[in-house]
């Protein structure tokens, strides 16, 4: 089949394959391969809309549920009849998709869809297997919306239903460990949910003839009410209780509705046809919310929803963990850093904080209606083209392009709105952005003369736009580089920024060098390395003697922290549905999410002290005292000076200050505090230290619930403090997955550390799988396809190869195409590009066969999803 792709890193339009083979030998051909790398948790439907899915097992009965172990990320495709694209599912539609897990009390299982709900809409369905016949345990979420969640409140066997009320859609079906701190209101027990067959109303309207249509529709003895319905108060409405009379109820809604017909697929009268096991109990639920969406198309009610029992869970709002819906992929980074105590620390002085500090973004602008952003703009400008500036940093970005919204992710980590229920958390909530695009539209590099401008221009200096800010901002980010020593302009740029009191924060680089790129290694810059969740030093970041300091960047390929998720840095994003911008979230790597978590911690500085200094600033991480110290003793070229210490920044801020604030105790925690061993790994580190003030609070044990875990020290002092090392052994562990605990006991509390461990079958591999894989060569000079090879999973890697490239500069794509609709990288499916997601647009040099080329698979787009890593943005040296 010939397969297209989305403009996701090549310029042009939609490329359509030339050739759909991988070709022969021949005078000046060569031979391309490499492996395609994904996260251990990967899964898929096991009956995609791909015709060619290797496998294809249908999973849409209860019987023939598709079997999970948690965590896991999962990848699918559902559809009502006749709906989507042509393939292996649109005949005879694909409405539910079916798995069955093994799960624990507060496992949270997360659905997101990617087409419009309002016409292709998704809901999530959970049974306890074996349930009493008389209160089920049962969950619903059923919005009409591209998310949906259930959270898990007693141990045992699940059963979990992805259905497809009306449409069509690609989807991702998340669950992670019990403890990931996914925040989701909607509870599996036997006494929340759906009231089976009863419907709360409110009509538009209170003409008798309206309502006899509806009472009509609705059968007899439809309404709980003899009195005509009001526009002013909901009734409560019931179902008709014959199958035969509910079929006639759904012809009669669809005759009344006032939408198109694609959009009221009567997809209840499916369920019975393709899932006809479906337990009464649960079948009545999925029933009363499509009867309930029914009457809500038909345009004759303000609203119509099934009648909830709903057990709602609160959050703590102001202080951590924020009650951010996305904060559990979050929580790694967030923690490694020590915000919890930050914002311990900043919480009841709060009151006492006027200013707001400002920061700089200089990248490519953000996604300007945002809703994490709301009320966090302060000033915004561009600098392009080498002299054109604009008072909006909005990012003019087209689809596809691989450098869009960079810019948004790196703002949402500094500066995202927080302690609200929706999207992620920011470092430093409290500060202003003010976003300056340097990078014109859909160009994937930018000048020193334009990030120069920006750099004045931020510090509140004259500069070539003739323009200044009403505000100077307090630190600026620069999330961006070139290999090449410091440029005068940057020096001369970052010399005056500094002296009007700016502190400037720069990513040192991703090309795995031994030296920074510029600015990072401009006198005066904090240079930021970054790390990966395991505290060690990312394999694409550059080192240098010089380093200043390292934050969490993150590494696709691993997935440690027990969300299922990639070891990403998760922030906002945009994304685009069609040709219209919508904001969204996800993940990137690479120094240049680890560089604004240092620029955010600088702002809580500021937040704290407004008069910090420069100058200070420098001598306090000079004497490591922002930073936990790693590796050797002292500064190195990994790390500088250590992992940046939020919560030390901000006491020393205070210190300087003069304020004496009720002191904080320290308090004792273990990084990271959930640990994935996965089904390979049997060692770990974990590090128990001391976050926040001062303490006597020391560790007096750490022990493990199970025999097949064991803990013991490998660097510790006499308070307990150091270095673990937790090591595993599945011989005794059950198949599937386990969940452990390391009880750590100090001197004043108790509390746990969570250990994932998965087990296999004797002589198992792998089973990480997204699926039938495509995989592209692009001729560079004319942006076509030319080559393209189907490979499936092997041990949990894709190995590719083709023969017979005669082209002498290409690049190489690779994804899945669950819907069969011919287009690779759409949102939620598997998507990769050598050697890396933001640097896909490099061209492959080709003298002579490649067996190197090596890259990851990670769902694209998306709010829950990731992307591969971010290899930052390379800003071109200026000149002719």
């Amino acid at each position: 089949m010939r397969k297209q792709i989305l403009n996701a890193w090549c310029a042009g339009a939609v490329l359509l394959l030339a050739s759909c083979g991988g070709g022969g030998g021949g005078d000046g051909s060569v031979t391309l391969s490499g492996t395609l790398s994904l996260p251990e948790h990967a899964a898929v439907d096991s009956d995609t809309n791909d015709p060619n899915q290797a496998g294809r097992a249908p999973n849409n009965t209860f019987a023939g549920s598709q079997a999970l172990v948690s965590p896991v990320y999962l990848i699918g495709s559902v559809n009502v009849p006749q709906a989507g694209a042509a393939g292996a599912n649109y005949q005879a539609g694909d409405p539910i998709d079916g798995y069955v897990a093994d799960l624990q009390p507060g496992q949270v299982i997360e659905l997101e869809f990617t087409a419009n709900p309002l016409v292709n809409d998704l809901d999530l369905y959970v049974y306890a297997e074996g349930a009493s016949a008389n209160s089920p345990p049962i969950g619903q979420s059923s919005g009409v919306n591209a998310f949906e969640c259930l959270r898990i409140q007693t141990a045992g066997r699940y059963h979990v239903a992805v259905n497809a009320y009306a449409g069509a859609s690609i989807y991702n079906l998340r669950i992670g460990a019990p403890t990931d701190s996914s925040t989701c209101a909607n509870t599996v027990s036997s006494t929340s949910g759906v009231v089976a067959g009863e419907v709360v109303a409110r009509a538009l309207s209170s003409d008798p003839a309206a309502n006899r249509l509806r009472a009509k529709a609705l059968g007899a003895g439809a309404l709980s009410t003899a009195a005509p319905e009001a526009t002013s108060a909901p009734v409560l409405l019931h179902m008709p209780t014959g199958a035969a009379e509910r079929e006639a109820a759904l012809d009669q809604l669809q005759a009344l509705g006032q939408g198109t017909a694609d959009s009221r697929q009567a997809s209840a009268r499916v369920l019975s046809a393709a899932a006809p096991d479906l337990p009464p109990a649960l079948r009545e639920v999925i029933d009363t919310v499509h009867y309930a969406k029914h009457l809500q198309r038909t345009g004759l009610y303000a609203y119509a929803e099934p009648n909830y029992r709903v057990a709602l869970q609160s959050d703590l709002v102001g202080a951590y963990p924020p009650a951010d819906r996305l904060y559990s992929n979050q929580r790694w980074h967030f923690e490694m850093i020590g915000m919890p105590g930050a914002m311990a620390t900043l919480v009841p002085l709060r009151q006492q904080f006027t200013r707001r500090p400002i920061v700089a973004v200089i990248d490519t602008g953000i996604v300007s209606d945002h809703p994490d952003f709301t009320g966090q703009v302060a000033y915004e400008a561009s600098f392009t083209g080498g002299g054109t500036w604009s008072a909006s940093a909005d990012d003019p970005s087209s689809p596809g392009v691989a450098t869009a919204f960079h810019g948004t992710h790196v703002a949402g980590i500094v500066a995202a709105t927080t302690f609200e229920s929706t999207g992620v958390a920011g470092v430093a909530p409290m500060a202003r952005l003010m976003p300056i695009r340097v990078f014109a539209k859909d160009a994937t590099g930018s000048t020193t003369a334009d990030v120069a401008q920006a750099i004045l221009y931020a510090a509140g200096l004259a500069n070539a736009s003739g323009q200044i800010p009403g505000e100077r901002a307090d630190v600026i980010n620069l999330s961006l580089g070139s290999t090449r020593a410091c440029p005068a302009a940057y020096a001369d740029a970052v010399t005056r920024a500094r002296a009007a009191g700016v502190i400037v924060v720069a990513a040192s680089g991703n090309d795995a060098l031994t030296a920074r790129d510029a600015p990072a290694n401009c006198a005066g810059v904090v240079s930021v390395g970054a790390l990966d969740a395991r505290r060690q030093t990312a394999s694409y970041s550059n080192t240098d003697p010089q380093l200043s300091l390292a934050a969490p960047g993150g590494d696709p390929r691993q997935s440690t922290t027990g969300t299922g998720l990639p070891d990403l840095i998760y922030s906002t994003l945009g994304d685009f549905s069609g040709t219209t911008r919508v904001p969204s979230y996800g993940g990137k790597a690479g120094t240049s999410m680890a560089a604004p978590h240092v620029a955010g911690v600088m702002a809580l500085m500021r937040y704290a002290n407004p008069g910090i200094t420069v100058a200070q600033v420098d001598a306090l991480l000079g004497a490591g005292l922002l930073t936990d110290d790693l590796g050797a003793a002292g500064r190195d070229s990994g790390t500088g000076f250590g992992l940046v210490n939020a919560s030390k920044a901000v006491d020393e801020a205070l210190k300087l200050a003069g304020t004496n604030p009720t002191p904080v105790p320290g308090t004792v925690v273990a990084l990271p505090s959930s640990l994935d061993f996965g089904s390979v790994r049997t060692s770990a580190e974990l590090q128990v230290v001391l976050q926040g003030g001062a303490s006597t609070e020391t560790v007096t044990s750490v022990v493990s619930s199970t025999a097949a875990v064991t803990v013991g020290p490998q660097a510790v002092d006499a308070s307990g403090l150091g270095t673990y090392t937790v090591t595993v052994s599945r011989d005794t562990l059950p198949l599937g997955s386990t969940f452990a605990t390391l009880r750590v006991t100090t001197s004043a509390r108790q509390f746990d550390v969570q250990v994932i461990v998965t087990k296999t079958a004797a002589g198992a591999t792998s089973t990480a799988d997204f699926g039938r894989v495509y995989v592209l060569v692009v001729d560079a000079s004319t942006g076509n396809p030319i080559h393209q090879v189907a490979v499936n999973a092997t041990n949990g890697v894709y190995p590719w190869r083709i023969a017979g490239v005669t082209a002498t500069q290409v690049q190489i794509f690779a994804g899945s195409d669950i819907d069969n609709d011919t287009l690779l990288c759409q949102r939620g499916e598997a998507c990769g590009g050598f050697p890396q997601f933001d640097a896909a647009k490099t061209v492959i040099e080709l003298s002579g066969d490649r067996n190197d080329l090596n890259f990851d698979l990670v769902p694209y787009g998306g709010v829950n999803t990731g992307e591969t890593r971010s290899q930052g943005l390379k800003a071109l040296p200026a000149g002719p």
